[in-house]
């Protein structure tokens, strides 16, 4: 059986845990391909016996580029395919919004993982939120959802996983499925700033203008920010010279009145006992 994983990773979070899957496959018998967002075509999706979708929760919801590229998929007919996704604050509707549209496109959805993850956006009230996560027990759970899929396959029983997460069919009413439908980018643009370049610091290296999802960095001579920015703020994390920064200001209130500790053990799902920092 031909696997294609395909990923959306930023920091590695989400990339780990499609790796952990994909060892258990391979450990199988079966052919697996673990494809960045990057380098993926429609093909990738089509070419495939069984897809795994993977990518973080950005507000709430499935990043804008990944949301973006699933609209234009080819017919799936049928095909299997299971998505996962890492989680820093309130996953929101982030596995629908990733199952949706390959159930769209005909593709029979069979279950959905979650786990939670470094939280590498760089709001201060965020900051370093679930550290070391995923870590080896989450990775384990990762491994144990891969196996419970090739059983389920080869069972031939219709329908979903039993262990599956049901976020993964409905997006729910929840406080944090609500935040995920409304923060869209226009609205995300307006209430978070955008990253200035230091001219002192950028050595014009370009790593910006490729790492950017939306291709909304240009070089002239130094970063231009354009108005498809989604403030994922992956420029400013991993520039290499430090050159891009934020003034928070009032925006780090806003964030910390969605998703602080309490509204998240409330309205969250939050496991007893699961440590934010």
């Amino acid at each position: 059986m031909q696997i294609n994983i395909v990923c959306f990773s930023q920091t590695g979070n989400t990339r780990k845990v499609g790796k952990a899957m994909g060892e258990v496959f391979k450990a199988a018998g079966h052919a697996v391909r673990n494809i960045g967002f990057n380098k993926l075509i429609h093909e990738d999706f089509s070419s495939a016996d069984l897809i795994g979708l993977g990518a973080p929760s950005f507000e709430s919801q499935a990043p804008t580029p990944v949301r973006e590229f699933l609209k234009d998929l080819p017919l799936l007919n049928g095909k299997k395919a299971f998505v996962f996704s890492t989680s820093g604050g309130g996953p929101g509707r982030v596995l629908y919004d990733l199952s949706k549209p390959l159930m769209i496109r005909g593709a029979d959805v069979i279950g959905g993982f979650l786990c939670r993850g470094t939280c590498f956006h760089p709001v201060p009230c965020l900051v370093n939120r679930f550290p070391n996560r995923p870590d080896s027990r989450d990775l384990s759970r990762a491994r144990s959802f891969a196996k419970s899929v090739l059983v389920h396959l080869s069972s031939g029983i219709p329908g979903a996983l039993a262990d599956s997460r049901p976020d993964a069919f409905k997006h729910g009413l929840g406080f944090y499925n609500i935040i995920g439908a409304i923060l869209k980018d226009p609205l995300v643009r307006f209430l978070m700033p955008k990253p200035k370049a230091d001219p002192q610091k950028c050595t014009e290296c370009k790593w910006c203008v490729h790492e950017c999802p939306t291709h909304s960095l240009t070089l002239n001579p130094k970063p231009e920010i354009a108005k498809t920015c989604i403030r994922c703020y992956r420029c400013m994390t991993g520039c290499p010279e430090n050159a891009l920064s934020v003034r928070w200001g009032i925006s780090n209130f806003m964030v910390w009145t969605l998703y602080n500790t309490t509204f998240e053990r409330w309205l969250g799902d939050i496991k007893p006992g699961e440590k934010l920092y």
